[in-house]
């Protein structure tokens, strides 16, 4: 059996400054260590570099590994906390699923509470515009390269194209919300999405330029 105590042994542990990965990083380039699937809908994977990916559904967030410590949750309006120590002795995904879960069931909360248009605090979210019929990992860097798009946007236009996919609002809504009028909310969502298009055949002609390149 793999513990939790083994899996840190053997993967690196990040510095503290060091940049969380994307998703899309860690499936290109990540040395994965151990996986685990249930069902097609639940997928965790841990990679050499000391980071987890946990994918449940349309949502995925990736945490490290070493920062899985002690397990703190609420009964009966009382806080109870299970020891890191006692996980170290598990297999190895025992305690990473609890964080993948908080992780997840946090940011969604974050969202509804909060109602916040960030393209920042729903990034880890964002499989509205993958396609469903892709294979979960191709999803993921399919998500990727959706958000590598969306910083082309305007600060309007992420907010509308967010709330419109990503929340399910109305046009009407949507103009309520920002203070702008209906037209406005047309056009401007019209625009983001041929401006992602664009960037999306900007990015294929870059990549078939590189493939020629390499082949000469």
């Amino acid at each position: 059996m793999l513990t939790l105590q083994d899996l840190k042994w053997i993967v690196k542990e990040p510095e503290k400054e060091e940049k969380l990965p994307t998703a899309r990083y860690l499936l290109e380039h990540g040395k994965r260590v151990v996986s685990m699937e249930n069902g097609g809908e639940v997928q965790l994977l841990v990679f050499r570099e000391g980071y987890a990916l946990y994918r449940i559904g349309k949502y995925t967030t990736v945490f490290p590994v070493h920062t899985c410590g002690d397990y703190c949750y609420e009964n009966d309006g009382q806080q109870i906390c299970v020891d890191v120590a006692f996980f170290e002795q598990q297999e190895w995904y025992v305690r990473l699923l609890l964080e993948g879960e908080d992780r997840l069931a946090k940011n969604r909360e974050t969202c509804r509470k909060e109602r916040v248009v960030s393209y920042h605090a729903v990034s880890e979210e964002w499989f509205f515009l993958a396609s469903p019929a892709l294979p979960p990992l191709e999803q993921l860097i399919e998500k990727e390269k959706i958000l590598e798009l969306m910083g082309l946007l305007t600060e309007r236009q992420r907010d509308i194209i967010i709330l419109y996919f990503y929340y399910g609002e109305t046009q009407w809504e949507i103009a309520k919300s920002l203070g702008i009028s209906q037209p406005t909310v047309s056009q401007s969502l019209m625009a983001a999405l041929r401006r992602m298009r664009d960037g999306q055949k900007d990015s294929s002609s870059e990549k078939r330029a590189d493939s020629r390149r390499c082949t000469v």
